[in-house]
């Protein structure tokens, strides 16, 4: 279970990496996304969506 819940939470972080990088917020070398957490990603997609 917790292996799946890892991978999910993975997975998640990974989209929200995705859809910074396509807005052009991000490079994909930058680092810094990587070290945030699911919630902070989120919250950062959510803004590039609502302007």
């Amino acid at each position: 279970m917790k292996n799946h819940l890892r991978a999910a939470v993975e997975s998640m972080k990974e989209h929200y990496i995705q859809k910074l990088i396509d807005a052009g917020m991000y490079q994909a070398s930058d680092e810094m996304l990587q070290s945030l957490t699911l919630t902070e990603l989120e919250a950062l997609a959510l803004r590039v969506e609502r302007p």
